[in-house]
Formats: C-alpha cells, structure tokens, sequence
C-alpha cells in the first residue's frame, strides 16, 4: 500500500506538470495572432485572460466564435474562461482524488464544495461539448483539438463522475477492479443497481471519460493513476492497454443506455443468472458492443465481465476485442441457453473463431444461438415488442403469455423450457 501511496504522489506530480502546460489549467498562455476580426477578438480575449479578468474575456471569445464558430482557439479561451470563472483547480481535484484509509477524498468533501465543483463542471462542459462536437466532425480551425484538452477534460468528468457517486454514498475508487494478469480495469457495474435515474447521468459521464480516454490513452493513464490507486500496481505499457480496453466499455456502455431505458437494466444487472429481457436465454450476451445471440439487440442481458479473454496480439487486434469466453464456478450451475446442457462448450463459443473476422462479416453471435430459425416471430410484432411483452409478464399467478405461446412466437431458449423450469422462472421476479 505504501507502494501504491508514493508512486501517486509521483503520478500527481507528474501529472500537474504536465496540466500546466498545454491545458484548460494553465492560466498564463500568450497567443501571437494577426489582427483581422475574429483573430483580433480572441486576442483581445486572451488580453483580459492573462489579467484574470474572465467575464470580460469572454465577451470576446463569444464575439469571436459569433463571427467564425470554427476558431478553436476561441473555444478554447472560452472553456478556459468559465472555467476560471467557478475556480476550478486541478491540485484540488487531484487532492480529493487521493485515497485516505481506503476512500478517496471526494467521500469527506463538504456537501457546499461538492455542489460548488458540479456546477462549475457543467457550466464548463457547456462550453466543451460544442467544441467537442464540432472537431470530432472537422467543423473547427484545428489549432486546438479535443487530444490538447484530453487530459483536463478526463480530470473533470472523473471528478464529475465520483461526485454523482458521491451523492449515493458510494466510491469511484471503489467502482473500478484491476488486474495483472493480463492487465485490465474492469467496472463494477452492478455498484451502480440503486441509483435510479441518477445512473442515467453518470453513464453518460462515464461514456465521456471513455471519448477522452481514447483521445490520448497515454495522458489518461497518468489521471487513471490518480483516480483509481490500484492503477499503480499496471506497468506504463499494461495501464496503456488497459485503459484503452476501458474506454471502448465505457463508450458501449453510454451509448446503450443512451439509446435504451433497458440498458441501465443490462449493465447493472449484469451477471445475475436471471432473462432479464423475456428471450428465456440467461445472461446470454457480453459487454463487447454486439450482437451476441442474434436477436438484433445489443449487450441487453449480460453474464459476467470478468469471464472475457481478451485478445492480446495489439499489433492484429484492436483493443477491447474479445478473444474467447471462459466459464467458472459462477456459471458452472448455468444453462444459459435452457437446452438441457449446463455451461456446455456453444454457448461461450463463437461461430466465427477470430475476432478480425467476426467484425469483418459483422457475426459476433455464440454457437449456440447461431441455428437457423433459432428466433421466430410474426410480422405484425418485432422481436423485441414480444420480448417486452414476456419481461412484463411476472405474476406466476396471473401468467398472460403460457411456455406453449412463447415457444410458438418467440421460440429461442424457450424451446427448450418444461413446465417445471418455465415456473422457476417467474422466481425473483417483481
């Protein structure tokens, strides 16, 4: 642990050398620029920055941006400006951040310094979204890119992130599981069950960090070193790898909840040896971003993260593709896809062998569920309108859909149900 404490202190170090330099942070930058309208207007605003007077700087980056929204260095001195505007120090940020007696510093924060770091951290990403929306589609100047503030911008929404944790009593340290071997940072997802729509919030931050994370990995690693202490235990090149695998999580993650109510149900529940999406199969899918039982939906009901083998060949695989999945003594009682077979080879084996290949003819399905005619359904309801149905139907003594209707118009795991197994499913169900 001592090990761990000082090679944060390092980190911390390192890392808020770095910050003052090129940053969001740094509050002395000089800028040379010509004197036409809008180089004029950012100049003038960098004026009033460097004498600490920000409400007037920005009245000249806005003035800038209003003529030419794509000067990114007029963004930039804007975020700059607000930022200084809500007194946002990075050595603080970094100080909460430091673990105490197994909790991080953000858990002892007054509940007024919480609030006053939110805020300001949204009145910022007012400024930083638009500007990362606009370089991510090649709509700005290019003198300043989203890869320039990566490391600020990880800063921020890692604070954000275990301030909203913060609000529900719990811990980011306490959120991440790194390993050795092979190195990886995995998410506890399941920490995140009880916190209703305030989850909805913090997947969305989450899935920020991952965009920034993937912008420059190797800034990021130096942040994750002091965000999440355990980091230190990971080799420079091991951390490089295993961020990178996390922030393709992270983006898959975001964007499912982001495009379902159902995907706060996938990722919190994950691992529960419960169908939680009415298909009869039991956590049949992996968080890797597909498709995994061919139904058209994606990371809907998922088995345990830690059962993933990643591929580790970076120079022929991209990061965070899944290699092969393994079985333990969580899913050794498992018959996940109900035919009869507990844990049996078809349902952690893919159809296609190679992740390069999978991903070339978009097949990313198990064995198991890669039969022909395996799913069937009338043309009047989709899949997904049935399943739904199904999920609803939890009263084992009111049941609406019976095990004959659902093997006729769902077919799927359910096919291979009895009567017995059908009522055990209703166990545990609301």
């Amino acid at each position: 642990m001592k090990r761990i404490k000082k090679l944060w202190l390092y980190t911390a170090l390192a890392l808020t050398a770095g910050i003052a330099g090129c940053n969001l942070f740094n509050p002395t930058e000089s800028v040379n620029i010509n004197s036409d309208d809008v180089e004029a207007l950012t100049y003038e605003g960098y004026i009033y920055f460097r004498k600490a007077e920000y409400t007037q700087a920005r009245v000249y980056f806005e003035k800038a941006l209003a003529v030419d929204s794509t000067a990114s260095e007029a963004w930039y001195g804007l975020a700059k400006s607000v930022l200084n505007q809500q007194k946002l120090n990075v050595f603080e940020m970094l100080k909460y951040a430091n673990s105490k007696n197994g909790q991080s510093g953000f858990m002892n924060m007054d509940d007024s310094t919480a609030e006053h770091y939110k805020n300001g951290i949204d009145s910022v990403m007012k400024v930083l979204t638009p500007f990362i929306d606009r370089d991510s589609t090649d709509r700005t100047d290019k003198k300043v890119t989203f890869k320039t503030i990566s490391a600020s911008y990880t800063v921020l929404h890692l604070t954000k992130a275990a301030l909203i944790l913060r609000n529900s009593s719990k811990d980011l340290t306490k959120m991440f599981n790194v390993s050795t071997n092979p190195p990886s940072i995995d998410i506890d997802w399941s920490s995140m069950k009880e916190m209703g729509e305030t989850a909805v919030e913090l997947f969305g931050t989450l899935g920020d960090i991952g965009q920034a994370v993937a912008a420059d990995p190797s800034i990021a690693t130096e942040v994750l070193r002091s965000y999440v202490p355990e980091a230190a235990l990971l080799s420079d090149s091991g951390l490089t790898v295993a961020t990178e695998t996390m922030a393709s999580y992270l983006i898959t993650a975001s964007d499912a909840v982001e495009k379902s109510s159902d995907g706060i149900l996938s990722y919190t529940s994950m691992g529960d040896m419960m169908d939680n999406d009415g298909d009869g199969c039991i956590d049949e899918e992996i968080a890797d971003g597909y498709d995994n039982d061919g139904d058209g939906l994606v990371d809907e009901d998922m088995r345990n993260n830690k059962l993933l083998v990643l591929e580790t060949d970076l120079l022929k695989h991209k990061f965070g593709q899944v290699q092969s999945v393994k079985s333990d003594e969580f899913y050794d009682e498992l018959d996940i896809d109900m035919n009869g077979q507990k844990a049996d080879e078809p349902e952690r084996t893919f159809n296609i062998e190679n992740s390069n290949d999978r991903d070339l003819v978009g097949d990313h399905r198990f064995v198991a569920f890669s039969a022909e005619g395996f799913w069937h359904y009338s043309v009047e309801l989709t899949l997904t309108d049935l399943k739904n149905l199904v999920k609803q139907d939890t009263d084992v003594n009111n049941i609406k859909y019976d095990l004959a209707w659902r093997k006729t118009n769902i077919g799927g795991c359910w096919a291979g149900y009895t009567e017995e197994t059908f009522l055990k499913w209703f166990e545990g169900r609301d």
